[in-house]
C-alpha cells in the first residue's frame, strides 16, 4: 500500500511539473505574440507581458529565449521609443540589465534563441547608454559616465568593437559633424568620449532621434546643433509633404572653391514626405555653408543622408560631404583603406554577437564600395585588387558573413571583378 501510495504521488508530482512546463511554454508564446503586435496597429501591452514572462522564469528558470524576452518587455515598459528615452528609470534599467545578463550567461556567451531586433549584448548596451542620456539631459555628467561603465562591466562593449569606432572618429576632421544611425553608434560613441575621453571635438548626431521633440532642442542648447531656427521654431518642424526640387548649400569656407552645391532632393520617406530629421539635416547644412566638416557614418542609407550621394566622397568608414560632385579618388581611398586595422583573433568574443557580425562586416563593404568607384573610373584591374584586399584581410574565419545572400553577392561581385566586367 505504501509503495502504492509513493507511486501515485511521484506520478502526480511529475504531472504537476509537466502541467507547469506547458503553461510556462504557453505563457512564453503569449508574451512573444503581444511583443510582435504592430505598433502601428495594436500597440503592444508590456505590462501583460512583463507579467506573463515572470511566470515563465519563475518555473523555466534556464530558458535562455524566456530571460530574452522578459528584459525587452522590462525595456520597453521603461521606454517604449527614442521620444520617452527620457522617462527611464534607475531601477527598471537595472532589472532588464540583469534579465539580459541572465540570457547570455544561459547561453554561455552566445545567444542562439530568437531575436526581437537586436542581441542580448546590445540591449545591455542600449538599456544602459538610454539611462545614461537620461542624466545627460539633466546634467549629471557622472551619473551618465558611470551608466556607460556598467555598460561595459556588464557584457554591453566589445573591445573589437570599440576599436571600429575608433576608427570611424580618426576619419573627421576635427570639429566635424558626424550623422550615424542606430543604437550601436549613438552609444559606442558616447562611451569613447564619455570615458575614454576620445576625440570629445566630434559633433555626432544621431538621425532617429533628430525626429523625437526633446533630442533637437537639446543639442541646440549645448551648441551641438548649428540651425537657423529659434527653439520654439525647431520645436515646430515636422514631417511634411514634399515634391522632388532642387536645394541649394552655399560655401562660405574659402579653402573649397565652389560657391555652392546643387542637387534634385526627392522624398525621403513613402515617395511623399520629408521627415523632421530630413529638415533639420537640410537647414543645419545651409547654416553650416561648409563652415565645419560634415561626414555620415558609411551605413547611413541615402534617403537618411538627403541624396547627396554625388557630393560624397567616400572615406572608408565614412563619407564626407565635398564641394565637388563626384570626386573620389582610388588612389588616396587606397591609403585610407590600408589604414583599417585588422581584426586580431586572439579573443573572438565579438563573434558572440550577431549585431557586431553585421556591423563590422562595413569594414568588408569599405573594399567594396572602393572597387565600384574604381570600376566607374574604367579601372578594372584597381577594382579586383580592392575585392581580393578584402578576402585578404578579413577572412571569413576572422569575420563571418552575417548573412549567406551577402556571401553570394560579394562573391558574384568578385567574379564579376575576375571577368573584368563593370560592377
Amino acid at each position: 500500500m505504501k509503495k502504492l501510495i509513493s507511486y501515485i504521488l511521484s506520478f502526480l508530482s511529475v504531472a504537476a511539473l509537466h502541467a507547469q512546463d506547458n503553461e510556462a511554454a504557453r505563457f512564453l508564446e503569449r508574451a512573444k505574440t503581444e511583443m510582435k503586435r504592430n505598433r502601428f496597429d495594436f500597440a503592444p501591452d508590456y505590462t501583460q507581458a512583463v507579467s506573463l514572462l515572470q511566470k515563465v522564469v519563475a518555473v523555466d528558470s534556464l530558458n535562455a529565449e524566456a530571460w530574452y524576452y522578459y528584459g525587452y518587455a522590462l525595456d520597453r515598459m521603461n521606454s517604449f521609443d527614442g521620444e520617452t528615452m527620457l522617462d527611464v528609470e534607475l531601477r527598471q534599467t537595472t532589472r532588464a540589465s540583469l534579465a539580459f545578463e541572465k540570457c547570455i550567461a544561459l547561453s554561455n556567451d552566445v545567444y542562439k534563441g530568437e531575436i526581437l531586433l537586436l542581441d542580448p549584448h546590445t540591449k545591455i548596451l542600449s538599456v544602459w547608454g538610454t539611462q545614461a542620456y537620461r542624466y545627460l539631459y539633466e546634467n549629471k555628467r557622472d551619473s551618465a559616465e558611470w551608466c556607460m561603465r556598467q555598460a561595459f562591466q556588464r557584457g554591453g562593449i566589445n573591445k573589437t568593437v570599440v576599436q571600429y569606432f575608433t576608427q570611424v572618429l580618426d576619419e573627421c576632421t576635427p570639429g566635424a559633424y558626424l550623422f550615424t544611425n542606430g543604437d550601436m553608434y549613438l552609444y559606442y560613441l558616447l562611451y569613447l568620449q564619455m570615458v575614454d575621453r576620445y576625440r570629445v571635438d566630434i559633433r555626432y548626431i544621431d538621425l532617429n532621434l533628430l525626429n523625437t521633440r526633446w533630442y533637437p532642442g537639446w543639442l541646440q542648447t549645448k551648441g551641438l546643433l548649428q540651425v537657423s531656427l529659434s527653439a520654439d521654431d525647431l520645436q515646430k518642424v515636422a514631417a511634411d509633404k514634399w515634391v522632388a526640387q532642387k536645394v541649394t548649400v552655399i560655401n562660405r569656407n574659402e579653402k573649397y572653391t565652389d560657391t555652392a552645391i546643387t542637387w534634385n532632393l526627392p522624398p525621403t520617406y513613402a515617395n511623399k514626405f520629408l521627415l523632421r530629421s530630413d529638415r533639420i539635416i537640410l537647414n543645419l547644412l545651409q547654416q553650416n555653408k561648409f563652415d565645419r566638416d560634415v561626414f555620415f557614418a558609411g551605413d547611413v542609407p541615402s534617403n537618411m543622408r538627403l541624396f547627396l550621394d554625388d557630393y560624397l566622397q567616400s572615406k572608408g568608414l565614412t563619407s564626407k560631404v565635398v564641394t565637388l560632385a563626384k570626386t573620389d579618388n582610388t588612389n588616396e581611398l587606397e591609403i585610407r583603406l590600408k589604414k583599417l586595422q585588422h581584426i586580431y583573433p586572439d579573443s573572438k568574443s565579438y563573434l558572440n554577437n550577431r549585431d557586431n557580425i553585421q556591423l563590422l562586416n562595413n569594414y568588408r563593404f569599405a573594399y567594396t564600395t572602393a572597387a565600384f568607384i574604381a570600376s566607374q573610373n574604367n579601372q578594372p584591374q584597381k577594382a579586383l585588387e580592392f575585392i581580393e584586399s578584402a578576402e585578404r584581410k578579413y577572412t571569413e574565419e576572422v569575420l563571418p558573413f552575417f548573412a549567406e545572400e551577402t556571401k553570394t553577392w560579394f562573391l558574384q561581385l568578385k567574379q564579376k571583378a575576375l571577368n573584368g566586367e563593370k560592377l
